[in-house]
């Protein structure tokens, strides 16, 4: 182990401990302001524990047990992985995320809880951390300090924690990647070595991470890609360039095997036609460029990039006329191996950028939320960022005139690290006390007390068929009613159920159509004694209305 201080390796593992459980903490606070969800966390659950298959029926009653069954595992159906991966075929996704999000759910009978999902994801960030932990470790060989420093800044990402709040399989796609990474570190310092254990380890990552999301697959390709050309052109070892990437396309097409979907989904499904034409679609790629650099940004850095690019560049141009004004040779201001991976980092830059870039010009622009695409190589940003500065400091320390200023320059050198840490630290912290995080919906407590305290009322749902699912994004909050009529707005003919004719007051659902205007002036009009009608809210996809 490299001594680069006078802490000793339990002291540092003590800190990086304490560090990771107050991200822990800060983390699990958000989890518990969570009090709403997303329609994709619906989707989640429905997905992973379907009973019935959550259809709306024209004309008809469904009871609130009906709708909470399909987001739980019903008694004795627990441990259903076919049932799980069938659903998935109906979808664009793999199915190893609902498969650990089912054996949870399987252990709790009967039980719908945000905590089965948010449990899962704290446990992924713990893994996530200390495998972020080695990968820093090995980029700046063994310096403590940096270490620490990277790990401090990792867990307080406004969008990592916003990835452990959202109930889906980006921190598991977080893990694998982060996994994978560590697995490469050897090939770095080593050259091509492979045994049993190390090919069966790399075809399990590759197949695990495949089937958690496609976007692995776009992540492994730059990586693939990097360490071929590198240990080919680079250490002249062809033979161990082909052996390695047979390995990897041999995990690609185990996980194909193991999930024929998959080819479907990526190609002709609906979210692999959209990222294709997003992607051969010239036309925004500075508009989606900007989109998701402001976005990672507020996801990383807390809003302090432009502060952090700006000062890079002041201290590279300083850098450059210092050295022009001693005429010093390029080698002499090299960074030496010892204080950084070069290998490591040219990787993390080259899975980095690419990543990014493809990502960018595939993924949906929803705003705040699509933070979660680009999850994979949020923590590596940090480390290139960290990287930039050190190496920056290391030449200005190889400037130093005299030498016998030398300890002082690099003290000074250590504080300006720990100042860049510090600034990124605290815009982080800022945003978080700023609300930056995401998925947490905590006004929907109050719709939901709402409809908790109004359960016995007559309510009527009039929905869109071309887009059902809609229904679900207010899933919990309908939950509360005893029992709902829906009214598919296909059907324009007027509603006869004497409970809901003969109602004093009816609650109406109703996605923005045309139609649901037409049914509700029906229902004011004709066959009832109602006369008024208020509109109580909005929601994501329908207004909720009050007739008396």
């Amino acid at each position: 182990m490299k001594k680069t201080d006078s802490i000793t390796p339990k002291q540092w593992l003590y800190f990086l401990t304490l560090v990771m459980m107050l991200q822990l903490i800060a983390a699990s606070y958000f989890c518990m302001r969570k009090q709403g969800f997303h329609y994709d966390e619906y989707y989640s659950y429905y997905s992973s524990n379907v009973t019935y298959g959550l259809a709306p029926t024209d004309r008809e009653w469904k009871n609130a047990e009906e709708i909470r069954s399909e987001f739980m595992v019903l008694p004795g159906q627990g441990f259903r992985y076919g049932m799980v991966k069938l659903m998935q075929t109906y979808d664009v996704h793999p199915p190893l995320y609902y498969f650990l999000l089912h054996t949870v759910c399987s252990f709790f009978p009967g039980i719908f809880s945000k905590w089965f999902g948010l449990g899962l994801n704290l446990l992924l960030f713990i893994i996530a951390y200390w495998l972020f932990a080695g990968i820093a470790y090995s980029l700046f060989q063994g310096n403590h300090k940096l270490t620490a420093y990277s790990c401090l800044l990792f867990g307080f990402q406004p969008g990592l924690i916003s990835a452990v709040t959202f109930i889906r399989m980006y921190m598991l796609l977080l893990v694998w990647c982060m996994a994978i990474i560590c697995w490469h570190i050897p090939l770095w310092k080593e050259g091509i070595r492979f045994s049993p254990k190390r090919i069966a380890s790399l075809l399990a990552l590759v197949t695990a991470g495949f089937l958690t999301h496609y976007y692995f697959a776009v992540f492994l390709f730059f990586l693939t890609a990097f360490t071929c050309l590198y240990h080919w052109l680079g250490k002249k070892n062809l033979k161990g360039s082909i052996g390695y990437g047979a390995v990897v396309c041999t995990g690609m097409v185990l996980a194909v095997l193991l999930y024929p979907a998959s080819l479907a989904h990526i190609f002709r499904g609906y979210r692999g036609t959209e990222a294709t034409e997003a992607f051969f679609d010239l036309s925004n790629t500075l508009l989606r460029l900007d989109f998701f650099t402001k976005l990672m940004n507020s996801s990383v850095f807390g809003g302090g990039l432009g502060f952090l690019a700006l000062l890079l560049v002041i201290t590279a141009a300083v850098l450059a006329m210092k050295k022009k004004k001693k005429k010093v040779g390029r080698d002499s201001l090299r960074i030496e191996e010892k204080d950084i991976d070069p290998q490591g980092l040219f990787c993390l830059l080259t899975v980095t950028l690419g990543y990014f870039l493809v990502v960018a010009k595939t993924a949906l622009l929803n705003a705040q939320e699509a933070n979660r695409y680009e999850l994979p190589v949020y923590g590596f940003w940090l480390l290139i960022v960290l990287a930039g500065f050190f190496c920056c400091g290391k030449a200005w320390e190889k400037l130093g005139e005299k030498k016998n200023k030398e300890g002082q320059r690099k003290s000074l050198q250590g504080l300006g690290i720990l100042l860049i840490t510090g600034s990124i630290l605290g815009c982080q912290l800022f945003a978080l006390s700023q609300g930056k995080v995401q998925f947490l919906y905590t006004e929907d407590i109050e719709n939901v007390n709402w409809a908790k305290a109004h359960s016995e009322s007559v309510v009527v749902y009039l929905y869109n068929p071309a887009n059902a699912w809609m229904i679900w994004d207010e899933a919990e909050e309908l939950m509360q009613y005893k029992e709902i009529y829906f009214v598919n707005l296909a059907d324009t003919t007027p509603i006869t159920d004497p409970k809901v004719l003969q109602a004093d007051r009816i609650y109406v659902y109703s996605s923005r159509l045309e139609e649901g205007e037409k049914m509700i002036d029906q229902l004011l009009e004709e066959g009832t004694s109602l006369t008024q009608k208020e509109k109580i809210r909005s929601l994501l996809y329908c207004d909720l209305y009050c007739l008396e």
